[in-house]
């Protein structure tokens, strides 16, 4: 902890590309501790990166056992009220189903009446919610939501059938790319509401005092292309997720970012 000369970020390690175990099952890689390395120099203090599950992100940060979370966490109306955001990173959503699925993906309204995946505190469950009652005005059943302790969990249970798709963020393509053929985007890219991406990136405790240091440290990243280089090392294309750092604060209207 900051305390003690350095700070800890919290990652998801069952998320690739953002975390991962290396061969070993015990060291963390991916991009997130790329970023965090790199972040450590401009702000001279040492970054531990340490692995929780997700829906620990929060409260780990509110009990101050992390100083800050990556893993591609999403700026939400209802996080903002507990937590504070360094938005670097904009979101739109990929449908993924097993290789050989007849599904056709087009919109959020076509898990309408499906068996759809989670894991257990990520924001697909409450994209689901919200398009419950669209799902109703035209006919049709609100997804079934079966929530799984992490996003490789619910990605077998697509891979086994016990669910027809999942939601995933931007990491959609590098997942296929791991995947040896098992499943696939189906569909395009899709924003979250509307023409909208949400926004996201580093959550920080509401009111941390390393906000003006990180903060700086990601413009620093981003402008010098830094980040971008680190994105791309995980096949991510920098044009379509980096946008200009933002420190939010819970003031004012959600975040959000249009399309490129």
């Amino acid at each position: 902890m900051r305390k003690s000369g350095s700070i800890t970020i919290v990652t998801n390690a069952t998320y690739p590309p953002y975390g991962r175990f290396a061969p070993d099952g015990t060291t963390i890689e991916g991009l997130d501790v790329d970023t965090a390395n790199a972040i450590a120099p401009l702000i001279a203090l040492p970054v531990k990166v340490v692995n929780a599950s997700f829906d620990n992100f929060i409260p780990g940060l509110k009990a101050g056992r992390y100083d800050a979370g990556f893993n591609g966490i999403t700026d939400t109306t209802d996080r903002r009220k507990t937590v504070d955001f360094i938005n670097f990173e904009k979101f739109g959503n990929y449908f993924l189903t097993p290789t050989g699925s007849n599904l056709k993906i087009t919109s959020l309204l076509s898990a309408c009446g499906l068996n759809v995946g989670a894991e257990n505190g990520d924001e697909s469950i409450n994209q689901y919610k919200q398009i419950a009652p669209q799902c109703r005005a035209i006919g049709k059943p609100a997804p079934n939501v079966k929530v799984y302790p992490s996003q490789a969990a619910a990605i077998s249970a697509m891979v086994s059938e016990r669910v027809q798709a999942i939601l995933t963020g931007s990491n959609g393509p590098e997942l296929v790319r791991q995947s040896n053929g098992k499943y696939k985007i189906n569909g395009p890219y899709l924003p979250d509401s509307g023409d909208k991406f949400s926004v996201g990136g580093l959550a920080i405790a509401k009111g941390s005092p390393l906000a003006p240091a990180l903060l700086a440290a990601m413009k620093t990243l981003y402008t010098n292309g830094t980040l971008g280089k680190i994105y791309a090392k995980y096949g991510f294309s920098a044009a379509n997720i980096l946008i200009s750092p933002t420190l939010d604060t819970g003031s004012g209207s959600t975040p959000t970012a249009a399309r490129s």
